[in-house]
């Protein structure tokens, strides 16, 4: 069983698995309604959206089976690997022996015309400014000392699948308690809750938000530029908190996070002029408001409010309702009075006055997992600085005393070296920084 969830072949399985879902979630539209996909698609394909639930692929219970097996994957396979890792970087330095300068990748003999003493003290602050705090090693005869730098970088594949379950602990967090919505408000509205994307549920926000102020900056030829909404925040103790949302600028409060999406224009006030060949009324009235006309069997209600209509100026769309609740509706030019469409039944219908007020639409997520990405995301980066830039350096020194023909007094110095990564890099920094000793020659 463990060498299957700490398979590689599994790991990659999973990883095509999830890069497939992402497509799929990327090129499959998200969040709409069951009769969007019925309608758009299908009905086999419709039927596979619906079981699979690819509406809403990355909350769906086969994208959270998905990152739990690569969860337990991560997890095995690191604790499967770790102790061999953890013995080697708990390893004390090897004996210092001739024959340990035969086995190292890199060795060099110099020598000195001095004794070792002042051999040492020269190689020892040449090496220990580049390559750590030398510490010394019993020898046989003469002096020895070991040098050792980023020995943690052993473990920074660890720490990238360290901060890979962190991160994927935050998106089954967001997956499972995460929400996303949207919510209108015209100015001087409130709200304490907000409705999901389907339209059908909604999630209480612990908190009432009020729009105080929407204002639209334009460029010269009249389009937006920039839009913002000034939002009251207050609490259930009474605490109120005022901040701006603007495009890319969102700001969030108890954990939910208003972005500014779109604007719209909404009727405030409204006075029309209906007439025909036997009478002229006027009426005012406010937006989704049904208003009996005097004197007729009729009552009228403004259901639509469009900001340009065919690039003719905005436009009404009404329903006028007789007794017996049949209904007759129509679409009027309010900046086009002479247009023949401006009608409803027998009435034709003129905008007398128009008062509208700005609608602000923003979106609100909840995203309980963004502390895991944030720290799974730090670690990670962390842990490819140490997997791919860092590698665990070693360096021996031996310094020996012997002789020349002239009976001269000599320091022989054995030198070697290695590093588990980016050893030919390694090396000639370490040959670099040798020659830079004096008196000495390899």
């Amino acid at each position: 069983m463990a060498d299957f969830f700490g398979s590689l072949k599994l790991a990659l399985v999973l990883l095509l698995a999830l890069a497939a879902a992402s497509i799929i979630g990327t090129v499959l539209p998200q969040g709409e309604s069951l009769a969007f996909y019925e309608a758009h698609y299908t009905p086999n394909s419709y039927k596979l959206i619906h079981f699979f639930r690819l509406y809403d692929a990355y909350h769906s219970f086969w994208f959270l089976w998905l990152l739990l097996l690569l969860t337990v994957n991560l997890v095995v396979c690191s604790l499967r690997r770790l102790p061999a890792v953890w013995k080697v970087a708990k390893a004390a330095p090897r004996t210092v022996t001739e024959r340990l300068f035969d086995t190292l990748p890199f060795h060099r003999i110099l020598t000195f015309s001095s004794p070792i003493p002042e051999g040492r003290v020269r190689l020892t602050q040449l090496l220990g400014r580049r390559f750590g705090r030398p510490r010394p090693l019993p020898v046989p005869d003469g002096e020895a000392f070991y040098l050792e730098r980023w020995r943690f970088s052993r473990f920074g594949v660890y720490l990238v699948h360290f901060s890979v379950l962190i991160l994927l602990a935050g998106g089954i967090t967001s997956s499972l308690y995460g929400f996303k919505g949207f919510l209108e408000l015209a100015e001087g509205e409130k709200a304490d809750r907000i409705y999901a994307q389907d339209g059908k549920s909604f999630q209480k926000l612990g908190f009432q938000v009020e729009l105080k102020k929407f204002t639209m900056a334009l460029y010269p030829d009249g389009t937006p530029k920039e839009y913002r909404s000034d939002l009251l925040f207050t609490d259930g103790d009474g605490k109120s908190l005022e901040a701006a949302v603007k495009v890319n600028h969102p700001f969030t409060h108890n954990g939910f996070t208003f972005y500014q999406s779109s604007w719209s224009r909404v009727p405030q006030s409204l006075r029309l002029r209906l007439e025909n060949e036997q009478q002229r009324l006027e009426v005012a009235l406010g937006m989704e408001e049904r208003v009996p006309l005097p004197g007729t069997p009729y009552s009228l209600k403004v259901v639509r409010y469009i900001e340009d209509m065919a690039r003719f100026g905005p436009a009404l769309g009404l329903v006028l309702f007789d007794n017996q609740g049949h209904m007759d509706m129509g679409l009027i030019l309010i900046n086009h009075p002479e247009f023949h469409g401006n009608r409803i039944k027998d009435y034709r219908l003129r905008v007398l006055d128009l008062k509208t007020r700005y609608v602000s639409g923003l979106q609100v997520n909840r995203d309980p997992g963004i502390g895991f990405i944030w720290v799974g995301a730090s670690l990670m980066l962390l842990g490819f600085l140490s997997t791919f830039y860092l590698s665990h350096r070693q360096i021996w020194v031996w310094f020996r005393e012997r002789k020349d023909p002239a009976d001269r007094l000599l320091t022989e110095v054995y030198i070697g070296a290695t590093a588990h990564k980016h050893r030919e890099a390694f090396f000639r920094i370490l040959e670099r920084s040798l020659q830079g000793i004096e008196g000495g020659r390899s």
